[in-house]
């Protein structure tokens, strides 16, 4: 009996024929609630739905715990609000009530960018000359310690202020104080990075003096629905909806929602583009609109690319976001990890024609794609559009037998197959 295991590309090729999978394109209804007086955060996957709803009134502080930034969030969801002192790490032990005379105030107030988890409260004062300037403190480059040298004002949603320092970030590990300005109920806390793997922040109430672990995995959502401060285009608290770091998304307005694709359209990582404008109160039937003409496009932490539309809105009284939700592409399997190339083969299957949808991160002349038959041979060689990003275009199949094919697509060194059946 001949075997195919000798030949890589064909078992790949087999092994696909196995685990193709079919793209459901129904439009799917769904709501999801933070609560009367949107007193919850909830963290949401458009492929699984709701993956965790939490209280988003218990934290004071969010620490990252994955990437290299050191960013640091204050709650302002909750009031809370943080104030540069104008002070450097050596007075500490000296500040008292009077420091705090015309600092508590708009002009020295520090807040989260909505922009990116990234940029914290604590880090937006950063000198940006200064590679190794995180805001709240210097990175060694010998030690690899952050070491924190700026002191700061907390104003609690209790109205209380305090003084605070974060100390440094060593060994994985977050050092910081705080007290009152008088120096007294002072406390020392640490929060440990390991303690929160997998996760964007690991939290701290001051409030109540403990660390807290409020979300999913870092890869089992892509949308955040939550109320938060918002600095763009004005500093305003809203209620809204945010991604998951690495998550693309884009607003196509105006457009026909019910034709609009998302080929062409500028995707970027800018956690606010959903954001919370897609919505209106109207002061005169004292009601929620939502604004029509607007699709949004998310492509996701697997992959999937979805288009997502809002249809109503709960307010305060209720939390509850209206939405549909449409999957636009699977992902494609990719050979090397990473992310898939291909999104979607479509239609599949095909006559005279297919469209070839591609995520292409950067250009690269070497990039390269072909249509395969199942025993591993190139038939037809694709050129690959020079463009960045989502990529759409049509594959003629009126040469090709009744069968089965697979397309492969080499990007950047990433390889993604798809299987495509042709009909006559």
């Amino acid at each position: 009996m001949k075997t195919f295991t000798n030949n890589p590309i064909t078992f790949i090729l087999l092994t696909l024929m196995l685990s193709v999978t079919t793209i459901s394109r129904a439009q799917v209804y769904d709501v999801v609630s933070i609560g009367a007086g949107y007193t919850n955060q909830t963290f949401y996957s458009l492929a699984d739905g709701e993956v965790s709803s939490v209280s988003n009134t218990d934290w004071d502080l969010a620490f990252q715990i994955s990437g290299f930034q050191a960013s640091i969030l204050v709650n302002g969801k909750n009031n809370v609000r943080l104030f540069r002192s104008g002070l450097d790490a050596n007075a500490w032990g000296n500040i008292t009530a009077n420091d705090t005379v015309g600092v508590l105030n708009s002009a020295n107030e520090l807040l989260n960018q909505d922009t990116s988890w990234w940029a914290g409260a604590f880090n937006i004062t950063a000198d940006l000359s200064n590679q190794f300037d995180l805001g709240w403190g210097v990175y060694d480059l010998a030690t690899h310690v952050v070491t924190g040298d700026s002191l700061f004002f907390l104003k609690l949603s209790t109205g209380t202020v305090k003084k605070l320092w974060i100390q440094a970030l060593q060994n994985g590990t977050y050092f910081f104080a705080y007290a009152d300005l008088d120096g007294t109920n002072e406390v020392n806390a640490t929060l440990d990075k390991l303690a929160f793997a997998g996760k964007n922040f690991g939290y701290y109430s001051i409030i109540n003096g403990v660390t807290l672990d409020r979300e999913p995995n870092k890869y089992l959502w892509d949308l955040t629905f939550q109320q938060y401060m918002a600095t763009t285009p004005i500093v305003y608290k809203v209620t809204g909806v945010l991604a998951n770091d690495s998550v693309q998304t884009v607003k196509t307005y105006p457009v026909d929602v019910n034709t609009v694709t998302p080929w062409g359209a500028p995707f970027n990582y800018t956690i606010c583009n959903i954001g919370y404008n897609w919505k209106t109160f109207d002061f005169g039937t004292n009601t929620w609109a939502i604004e029509d003409s607007t699709v949004y496009f998310v492509y996701g932490r697997p992959g999937g690319l979805w288009k997502m539309t809002f249809t109503g809105f709960g307010g305060s009284a209720t939390g509850d976001y209206e939405f549909t939700k449409e999957q636009i592409s699977s992902t494609g399997l990719n050979e090397n990890g990473g992310k898939p190339v291909i999104l979607d083969v479509f239609p599949n299957p095909a006559s005279t024609q297919s469209h070839l949808t591609l995520f292409i991160e950067k250009f690269n002349p070497e990039n390269s794609a072909g249509i395969y038959d199942v025993s591993g041979r190139l038939i037809h060689e694709i050129e690959i559009p020079s463009g960045n990003g989502l990529q759409d275009f049509t594959i003629n199949t009126t040469d090709l037998k009744a069968g089965v094919y697979f397309i492969r697509v080499t990007v950047d060194g990433n390889s993604t197959s798809k299987r495509l059946a042709v009909i006559n």
